[in-house]
């Protein structure tokens, strides 16, 4: 309230001339409908009744914005960088790959990371994807190398490999590279291990994203069915309290190539002897968008329910003064 006030805009058009009239539309709709229940009714009981249907509108109205989300709104959800890991650069590798006496232990104040799966514990994306003529043919090998991430993307292979890296990878699960998350995480960590933050690089091309990992939160829907995406949407609106909700996004530092005049910047290699870089992140105001929707709601119906119950007793007591006049004559 106080953020809308100072982003008043204090000029006649359009500040006060819109509020001017938002005022009269309202007076003249109000008004309208007083004037005429002023009438039949009675000044005092009119606008009881007037100001009764208002309320009772405007409960319908707010149960409206938070079924659908629209109206007033609460702060978003966000990601919160709230841990840096880094571990030897061994653990970059593919299984096939790491050496004898490789340190593969994640130190993090944050008890769930420490069980983040690394690349080294994970199957090579590579030999998955040479192994499957699918696979090989969305990721053509004279295209980039594909992550776990990208592969999974494919329908029929692609769901398999993530059903047997998420239980392989339990609590956490493999963030597909087409899930909205991947965009919205991989802003959060190029903001805060750019110069401005932890300082760590100049910029996101100076890193490349290996994997993207989720756990917590509310459970994903595992059922496509008219009926599951039903008794989903229900549970999904019913589960207030979810566990915390955290994504793990793996990186490693590029090698610097040179761009040569007229062609197209190189692909970006992982430089193998640097460190791996996992940054912790957690969603944080997940129940605060429709906070402002259900109140308003819950306000205009107490609202609403007091004046129904005056008008009720108001009734009562006239029934009650009729039948006396009529016993007493």
């Amino acid at each position: 309230m106080i953020d809308a006030f100072l982003s008043f805009d204090w000029t006649w058009d359009p500040g006060f001339r819109g509020v001017l009239t938002v005022a009269v539309a309202v007076a003249i709709l109000m008004g309208s409908v007083y004037l005429i229940l002023a009438t039949n009714s009675g000044a005092r009981l009119g606008f009881q009744l007037a100001l009764t249907g208002l309320f009772a509108w405007m409960t319908v109205m707010g149960t409206i914005w938070s079924i659908y989300g629209i109206g007033p709104k609460g702060p978003a959800p966000t990601w919160k960088v709230v841990d840096t890991v880094r571990t030897a650069p061994c653990t970059s590798l593919t299984s096939s790959d790491v050496p004898d006496g490789c340190d593969e232990t994640v130190q993090s104040d944050v008890e769930v990371a420490t069980e983040v799966p690394l690349p080294s514990q994970l199957p090579d994306p590579v030999e998955v994807r040479d192994g499957s003529d699918v696979l090989l043919a969305a990721f053509p090998t004279t295209q980039r190398d594909p992550g776990l991430g990208d592969l999974v993307t494919v329908e029929g292979p692609g769901t398999r490999l993530l059903d047997q890296i998420d239980e392989q990878a339990d609590p956490w699960r493999l963030l597909e590279t087409s899930n909205k998350y991947t965009g919205e995480t991989q802003a959060v960590v190029a903001e805060s291990l750019g110069p401005d933050d932890q300082a760590l690089f100049d910029s996101a091309s100076d890193y490349v994203v290996i994997e993207s990992f989720l756990t917590g939160g509310k459970a994903p829907r595992d059922d496509d069915s008219i009926l599951g995406r039903i008794q989903y949407k229900i549970t999904r609106t019913l589960d207030v309290a979810p566990d915390p909700f955290y994504a793990a996004v793996q990186l490693q530092a590029v090698i610097p190539q040179e761009a040569k005049p007229g062609q197209a910047p190189p692909a970006p290699v992982r430089d193998e002897d640097s460190e791996l870089i996992t940054v912790i992140l957690q969603r944080t105001q997940t129940n605060q968008l429709r906070r402002p929707q259900i109140t308003a709601t819950l306000f205009f119906a107490a609202v609403t329910a007091v004046l129904c119950n005056s008008l009720h007793r108001r009734d009562k007591l006239a029934q009650a003064q009729r039948e006396a006049t009529a016993g007493a004559s």
